[in-house]
């Protein structure tokens, strides 16, 4: 039986009535909406509640959240929420208002990221803590670079206030870094004051406002540690370029060495100062040997590190960059590395004038089952012909460094005559 059109007509506006009334009157047709919202991130069935009430024209709450299969986050993550409410003031948006109560991030090797906060007006007013989160976890969250995911460590009481204007959130809090580390440099037991601000999110981020490191230490494989002062990261524009106020303090030998690198990781600034005084090459290189090179000291002349050799030791220092170009940018015209099973060792040379060349290097023998003995050779090299050279050197063997013996050396002086030939 077909229905006459004055039906027709009647039953359709009664049909939308109806519709309206359950998606903007009832928790159910509210649940239809949010869902079909979130659709776009997630898949509807990894969302599940214990109980809804209210409606979308006035508010709607839901308790005991749980969120599941949630694709930005690593895998096996899962949200929970005590309890949401959720409203809007007008039919966009952007005018979206949310409480959230006793919210629960648990991610793989994170602590629970514990948070709580509003969203009213377009204005944030959230805080967010976890006891311990996975450096490399977080960053792969918001960094996908290859050189971010080979940072490993542990971030310890992340406490962090998120407020402003959703566009341009306002980040400020504080953390632990306990480890941090990459290509064998480590910066540990810091503590982290930040007050940043995010703009630009969905177009290209821009970060700006200060990152105060409130000392530490680093240390790395190819260079001694360093004590951190006070220093300072500030972001005025793009992340990878922030501007470095960075200070440290080092001791080698009782000289006391101080460490100012300023300027950007494209051109940084590094400076070198002593007490007692020496030249910045010279203590560049104390710091890349442990040693006093009070033997060396005459090899290199004064003056201040050129931008290009700062970048460089920056390069071979953080970023495990080759140690040519820094030995190059030294005035070093020979540089070698003993790495053995029984051995290891650094040898520099430096040419004094075109016939003259200088030598220092240190070699540690783990042949014998007792401790390593450790040797020091400084030498000269007079160039008579392009064949003929006269070569003397000066071994100094430290074979015991209990305290009664640290300052015995045994000396042994050679004088030898070096033909090349080719046959």
């Amino acid at each position: 039986m077909r229905l006459k059109k004055p039906y027709l007509y009647l039953i359709l506006p009664i049909f939308l009535i109806l519709t309206a009334y359950y998606l903007f009157f009832t928790a159910a047709g509210a649940t239809s909406i949010i869902k079909l919202f979130l659709s776009r991130y997630i898949a509807p069935e990894s969302l599940s509640f214990s109980r809804a009430q209210g409606s979308i024209a006035q508010a709607v709450s839901y308790e005991n959240i749980v969120l599941d299969s949630l694709d930005f986050l690593p895998g096996g993550s899962v949200l929970k929420v005590q309890k949401l409410k959720i409203s809007f003031s007008s039919l966009s948006l952007s005018s979206l208002e949310l409480d959230i109560n006793n919210a629960r991030l648990v991610m793989p090797n994170f602590d629970t990221v514990l948070f709580y906060g509003s969203l009213k007006q377009g204005d944030l007013d959230i805080n967010v803590y976890s006891k311990s989160i996975s450096a490399a976890e977080i960053l792969n969250l918001f960094i996908k670079d290859d050189k971010a995911q080979k940072i490993s460590g542990v971030i310890a009481d992340f406490d962090a206030y998120i407020k402003g204007r959703l566009s341009e959130p306002q980040l400020k809090g504080e953390f632990n870094i306990i480890e941090l580390s990459r290509n064998g440099f480590s910066l540990l037991n810091t503590p982290v004051i930040f007050d940043l601000r995010l703009k630009d999110i969905d177009k290209g981020l821009k970060v700006s406002g200060p990152v105060l490191l409130k000392g530490g230490n680093v240390s790395a494989t190819k260079i001694i540690p360093v004590d951190l002062k006070e220093s300072r990261i500030i972001f005025d524009g793009l992340p990878q370029s922030p501007i470095l106020d960075l200070a440290g303090r080092s001791v080698v030998e009782q000289v006391k060495i101080d460490i100012n690198l300023s300027g950007t990781p494209q051109k940084p600034e590094l400076k070198l100062s002593s007490e007692p005084p020496h030249p910045e090459k010279i203590l560049l290189l104390m710091l890349l040997t442990g040693k006093s090179w009070k033997s060396t000291e005459g090899m290199f002349s004064q003056g201040q590190l050129s931008a290009d050799l700062a970048k460089d030791f920056i390069d071979y220092f953080f970023f495990a960059g080759a140690g040519a170009r820094l030995a190059q940018g030294l005035g070093i015209n020979d540089l070698s590395l003993i790495l053995e099973k029984d051995k290891k060792g650094i040898g520099f040379k430096k040419a004094i004038s075109d016939k003259v060349d200088a030598s220092y290097a240190v070699e540690q023998d783990k042949t014998k089952k007792e401790e390593a003995g450790l040797t020091q050779k400084v030498g000269t090299e007079y160039k008579i012909t392009d064949s003929i050279s006269i070569k003397a050197e000066k071994d100094l063997k430290q074979e015991d460094k209990s305290k009664e013996a640290q300052d015995k050396q045994k000396a042994d002086d050679k004088v030898m005559i070096n033909i090349k030939k080719k046959f």
